[in-house]
């Protein structure tokens, strides 16, 4: 004999009609909801922590409440930011939306200066154009010190200009260029110092500017040429390095081994290098002829070397423009034994005591002072 189901909700048997629900059986009268305390008599009911409720009652007093609309969430809602919305609420109010055509950002998106943006948006809208193919660079990419923007793999595709660093693609290369020439971007093509008549006006103004820093030539008249990278490769001879950019000659006049007199012969300057450079190039080399001129001999290689860094340097940061802070920079990280400690050493010496003392100790010990 079957046993006699018991009612979940008053523990006693049932011997008349019954209803089963949850799992259990129970009086049609005991089956009630939760929240109201009243019979369940709808197919159809919800469910919390076990426990039934009214369709209604479980909206009015258990539902979830959209975070924006406050009425019942049903069925599939979104969750942002740990608060619940109706899918329409969360698309038409919460959802982030794109900083170029205002649509909601349903799925992945791009975020660049605190906005968001569609991928597409960004891409076609936004995203930054490489300087050399004009694709958009929409992952990893890279900047120059001008602020060019380009693909990565450009990197090892075009040479580097050998006077401002950018990328020279072969669109910007100057026709009939040889094997192991300086490759010139067209920004320092178009300023380049080509001809000795063209760079002697602004020699003369590099003269005086030397002169107010307290760098007296005695009237001597200092000649400048502009040759190619042979003549100056001959003219430097072990003196310097192949990439050296000037040379300054000169002569020494003895009696019985004695140095008695010395002569610059002249101040050479690689042709072709761009205004700037041309300017700094030469401003170094007016330092090693008043060193000539003055009769200082003898100073260590970075001793010299760095005195006449720290004349370009100081010209370079009163020009104080974006092509002379570029070179400013290239002075202060060189990382040459010689010109680069050499520099520092010097710039070192000359904040201490300050610079008219550095030239005026120089000129009359014909040393360099200690630090």
């Amino acid at each position: 004999m079957a046993s006699q189901p018991i009612c979940k909700g008053c523990g006693q048997p049932i011997w008349g009609e019954y209803m089963t629900a949850l799992g259990a059986t129970w009086h049609p009268e005991h089956f009630v909801c939760a929240a109201c305390k009243q019979p369940i008599t709808d197919a159809s009911f919800n469910t919390h922590n076990g426990l039934p409720y009214h369709t209604q009652c479980y909206l009015n007093q258990v539902a979830p409440r959209c975070a924006y609309c406050g009425k019942p969430l049903t069925g599939q809602y979104y969750e942002h930011e740990g608060k619940r919305y109706h899918a329409e609420c969360y698309r038409e109010h919460i959802v982030p939306r794109c900083a170029y055509c205002h649509q909601p950002i349903m799925s992945q998106y791009y975020e660049h200066e605190g906005k968001r943006y569609h991928s597409e948006c960004y891409r076609d809208h936004v995203a930054p154009r490489c300087a050399y193919c004009g694709k958009p660079l929409m992952g990893q990419y890279l900047v120059d010190y001008w602020g060019t923007h380009y693909c990565k793999e450009h990197e090892g595709q075009y040479p580097h200009c050998a006077y401002c660093g950018r990328l020279v693609p072969p669109s910007q290369q100057e026709p009939g260029i040889r094997r192991g020439d300086a490759v010139r971007c067209p920004i320092c093509r178009s300023s380049a110092i080509e001809t000795t008549d063209q760079a002697q006006p602004i020699f003369q103004r590099l003269m005086q500017w030397t002169i107010r820093q307290g760098l007296q030539y005695n009237n001597y008249q200092i000649k400048l040429t502009l040759v190619d990278r042979a003549t100056l490769t001959a003219l430097l001879k072990d003196r310097s390095t192949k990439d050296s950019l000037g040379v300054t000659s000169h002569s020494a006049h003895t009696i019985n081994g004695r140095i008695v007199r010395i002569e610059v012969d002249g101040i050479s300057v690689l042709r072709g290098l761009p205004s700037i450079l041309f300017q700094g190039v030469t401003i170094h080399e007016l330092g090693h002829a008043w060193l000539a001129v003055q009769g200082i001999q003898g100073l260590p290689p970075w001793a010299e070397e760095g005195f006449c860094e720290l004349l370009a340097y100081r010209f370079y940061k009163e020009l104080n423009s974006p092509e002379s802070r570029y070179h400013a920079e290239g002075i202060e990280r060189n990382k040459d034994q010689t010109y680069g400690e050499g520099f520092r050493r010097v710039r070192a010496i000359s904040d201490a005591k300050g610079f008219q003392r550095l030239v005026e100790t120089l000129r009359t010990t014909k040393r360099m002072p200690a630090l």
